[in-house]
């Protein structure tokens, strides 16, 4: 059976000739998570040609309440090749190339490059600043959102000299850690699924020429209130987009940040303290040797880190430690973080 887009092409503004663009438009998603499941679903359904899916991480079951595209049962496996599948079984027409690596400086500008837009649902803000670094640098437009408990923001940047980047606006990005991500912070699985929605909206928007496309504009939804509220985006002074005063290259990640070992015990015999920063709840269910330190109250203050020597810090996954192990590098501490986290030792 072919897909059926006659409800969407009635559109006026869309028509045959929208749909026939919409057919060879090329979307880079980055994450493939509560922001991603909506984005996968409407851009398939919509008959976007080519999807590209960008995410290193395996499906938990606690993902599930904010990723209806996944299974119970498909918990453990990948999940780009899930969302692929997902995919597939919606339009089978639809080509998804599948990156079941993490967004990272080394193949950011690259992913971009080969695609016309880039959707960014990743859940940290090294990432989204990666993003938005190499859409600036690439000349493509983006697609931002990010969501903390009921609420969040959207913001489109396009290479147009109306438009503001991220850099514009927080020429730094915020520590990872210090603001908490779903992990951390909870959520409410309709939350993250209402913005990914509102950016495969804006996403076909662009693809499609239609108005309405936050153009210089941040638009704030919060849904404990149901509460909205959109403000200017200016350019800085300084900006000459597309050319950007801050952003010339894409900052390479330090070699020796991440290690990977076989376990916590291969660690210490080569010298390392162990400190695990996930959340007391997380220890808890499954303690780890090491000293457990959650990573809003280490990076607050570190100083148990200050007496000298070297330092891993682990997590489940390894995002949160990289993360706290960025921050705490550039304090002078010798820390480092261990690659795929306390999940990579038990498989």
């Amino acid at each position: 059976m072919q897909p059926d887009y006659s409800r969407q092409v009635l559109l006026k503004e869309i028509g045959a000739r929208g749909q026939a663009a919409l057919a060879h438009a090329r979307v880079l998603i980055v994450g493939a998570g509560g922001l991603g499941s909506p984005v996968l679903q409407y851009l398939a359904g919509a008959g976007v040609g080519y999807l590209g899916v960008v995410d290193a991480d395996t499906l938990d079951a606690s993902n599930l309440h904010r990723q209806p595209i996944y299974a119970l049962a498909d918990a453990g496996a990948q999940k780009v090749e899930l969302a692929a599948a997902a995919v597939r079984s919606i339009n089978p027409t639809v080509h998804v190339e599948t990156h079941a690596i993490r967004f990272d400086s080394d193949n950011a500008l690259a992913l971009v490059r080969a695609y016309d837009i880039v959707v960014d649902c990743s859940d940290n803000f090294r990432t989204k600043y990666l993003i938005n670094d190499a859409a600036v640098l690439a000349q493509r437009p983006a697609v931002f959102a990010s969501v903390y408990q009921y609420e969040g923001q959207l913001q489109v940047y396009k290479p147009e000299p109306r438009h503001a980047c991220l850099r514009c606006l927080w020429p730094d990005a915020i520590a990872d850690g210090v603001v908490g991500n779903c992990a951390e912070a909870g959520v409410l699985g309709p939350v993250p699924g209402i913005f990914g929605s509102l950016q495969a909206l804006l996403t076909l928007k662009i693809l499609l020429g239609l108005s309405g496309q936050l153009d210089g504009e941040l638009l704030l939804l919060d849904f404990m209130n149901f509460s909205s509220l959109k403000l200017k985006a200016p350019r800085r002074a300084e900006c000459h987009a597309p050319a950007c005063a801050h952003i010339h290259a894409i900052a390479r990640e330090d070699p020796q940040i991440e290690i990977a070992l076989d376990s916590l015990a291969a660690a210490v015999q080569r010298g390392f303290e162990v400190i695990d920063i996930r959340t007391a709840q997380e220890f808890a269910a499954r303690p780890s040797a090491g000293r457990h330190i959650a990573m809003p109250i280490l990076l607050a203050d570190p100083s148990p880190l200050s007496f000298g020597g070297e330092f891993l810090l682990v997590c489940a996954s390894g995002k949160r430690s990289l993360a706290a192990a960025r921050e705490l590098r550039k304090r002078g501490l010798a820390v480092r973080s261990l690659a795929g986290g306390l999940g990579h030792l038990e498989a």
